[in-house]
This record gives C-alpha cells, sequence and structure tokens, in this order.
C-alpha cells in the first residue's frame, strides 16, 4: 500500500498480508498519527481509489471521528490518480532494475520496494 503526501510528495510503503478492510486502516491509522506527528498539520482529505477496502463501515467511522474528506476516483480512471500511478510505475520499475542487477532471489522484493521508495 503506497501512501503519498500531496503537499511534498513523500512517500511511505506499507505491506499487506490482506488487502482487507482491517489491514488498510490499521495501517492508515498508523501512517495517519505518524503524519500529524511529523508535519504539525491536521490531516483533512484523503485521496483514495474507488476499492471495496475503502468503502465499509469501519472506514466510514475512521473517517467520521476523525473529521476527514474521503475523494474518490471513478472506477478504473487511472488517470484521475496519475501522481500515485506514475509513482507506482517508478517504484516498480527501480525494484526490477534492482532486483535484476542485484540477482537477488524474490524474497528480497519488499526490501527492494522499501530502498527504492525511501531513494
Amino acid at each position: 500500500m503506497l501512501m503519498m503526501d500531496g503537499y511534498s510528495s513523500y512517500k511511505t510503503v506499507a505491506f499487506l498480508s490482506t488487502k482487507s478492510a482491517d489491514a488498510t486502516l490499521r495501517v492508515f491509522k498508523a501512517y495517519h498519527t505518524q503524519a500529524e506527528h511529523q508535519t504539525g498539520h491536521k490531516l483533512k482529505q484523503v485521496h483514495l481509489d474507488m476499492e471495496k477496502e475503502w468503502v465499509n463501515y469501519a472506514w466510514e467511522q475512521y473517517r467520521k471521528e476523525q473529521g476527514l474528506e474521503y475523494e474518490f476516483t471513478a472506477p478504473y480512471a487511472h488517470q484521475q490518480n496519475e501522481a500515485t500511478e506514475c509513482s507506482m510505475r517508478t517504484i516498480l520499475d527501480g525494484t526490477r532494475s534492482m532486483m535484476a542487477e542485484s540477482g537477488l532471489p524474490l524474497k528480497y522484493w519488499a526490501d527492494a520496494v522499501q530502498t527504492v521508495v525511501y531513494t
């Protein structure tokens, strides 16, 4: 799961064992707390793709508790989320190049992704 700050383009990545609402919400809560603590500003809006893990009771309750506004892209309209899609493509291309050049086994894929995001 890629989380990107729209103002600074700071990116962080989290690896999920499942793409469930509980897993995504748990990771997002940690990111939300960290982002507000580091910037000193309150998060106001979250831009999401129209996947099923975002549209459910748990996410809606969290949104209401935190006073967040959700903005959804249209389904299958990747061009509406251009900055994130471009970042994902860059991260994956960098990871593939790094893995091919190093000759490491695929079990190091997550470490290579984190390295590309960090750099």
